[in-house]
């Protein structure tokens, strides 16, 4: 039984051992990778575990299950999926979602650049979507405020996004992009899209399961 964050549900959980443990042919002079399969107590997802172990006189090859398991020690394992390295946006257009995720998953495996580029995209995607004209994306982006899609505050947090993604699209590549500026930008691209079409979609929900309630009462 092992603990972590489920990359799933994002809670510390109990993980099951969910396979018997496989250990893979030497890699290389020095050690072997070991993986196994557990599921979380709490959503019943499956996740992986992996360890790169140092070379000992254990032959590799594949062991069973619990007898395993028993006999391994787990000093360090890396865990897939990873909690937070992709997100779901619900209620969003599904090509504007798909690129959103994608987005974010670029800013989990560090790359900082590709995810500002992505995050531009999705807010020029959504100011097409909402029809928001222009000449260019600051245009679209002021378009959408005065159709009442998004608040001033919004307006401006998507015109960071913009600013952000420029940089990248033009080959401004000389001061580098930081962790911290990425996961800004990311979550501002969230926050644009959760007044677009979340919170809405939230609020319609809301009102029909009153209304439902109230039919019935």
């Amino acid at each position: 039984m092992a603990d972590t964050t489920c990359g799933h549900c994002g809670r510390l959980a109990q993980m099951e051992g969910a396979s018997a443990l496989h250990f893979s042919v030497s890699l290389s002079d020095y050690g072997y990778e070991k993986q196994a399969a557990y599921v979380c107590r709490n959503c019943k997802h499956l996740s992986v575990a992996t360890e790169w172990v140092e070379r000992d006189n254990r032959a590799p090859g594949v062991f069973g299950g619990a007898t395993a398991a028993d006999e391994e020690v787990w000093v360090n394992p890396s865990w897939r999926p990873v909690w937070g390295e992709q997100r779901e946006f619900p209620d969003v257009p599904r090509h504007i979602s798909e690129a959103a995720s994608e987005a974010t998953l670029c800013l989990a495996v560090g790359a900082h650049r590709a995810a500002g580029s992505l995050a531009r995209a999705v807010v020029e995607a959504i100011a097409k979507d909402k029809g928001a004209g222009g000449g260019n994306l600051a245009a679209r982006i002021d378009a959408l405020r005065e159709a009442d899609h998004i608040r001033e505050h919004t307006k401006e947090q998507a015109h960071e996004v913009r600013h952000f993604g420029n940089g990248m699209a033009h080959g401004d590549f000389v001061e580098p992009t930081t962790a911290e500026e990425a996961e800004e930008v990311i979550e501002l691209m969230a926050e644009v899209l959760d007044e677009v079409y979340q919170s809405p979609a939230r609020l319609k929900r809301r009102r029909a399961a009153r209304l439902g309630k109230d039919s019935t009462g």
